[in-house]
């Protein structure tokens, strides 16, 4: 899902409608809010529980982002590398 297919499920709403209208962020509850400035995409609302499950997917990705780097270079001290030509040709299969 692509970044203007998840916007085109939020409620979106600007920041000056937002303050007259605090019930709309009570309702922020129910779905994701985005808020508006100057009719630019300024920040999102969501509930707790979905925020911490985006925070521990990030976590964990990070992590093992992180690792594959740190392998990566074990292997380059380890002399397991190999020649560009090599990695082309491994991508095509």
């Amino acid at each position: 899902m692509d970044k203007i297919d998840k916007m085109d499920k939020m409620q979106t709403i600007s920041s000056t409608d937002l303050k007259q209208n605090i019930s709309t962020l009570q309702n922020a509850l129910r779905a994701d809010l985005l808020v508006t400035k100057q009719n630019k995409p300024f920040v999102v609302v969501v509930d707790y529980q979905k925020y911490q499950k985006l925070e521990d997917k990030l976590s964990l990705n990070m992590k093992k982002i992180l690792l594959s780097i740190k392998n990566s270079f074990d292997d380059i001290k380890q002399g397991k590398t190999y020649p560009i030509d090599t990695l082309w040709e491994q991508l095509d299969d």
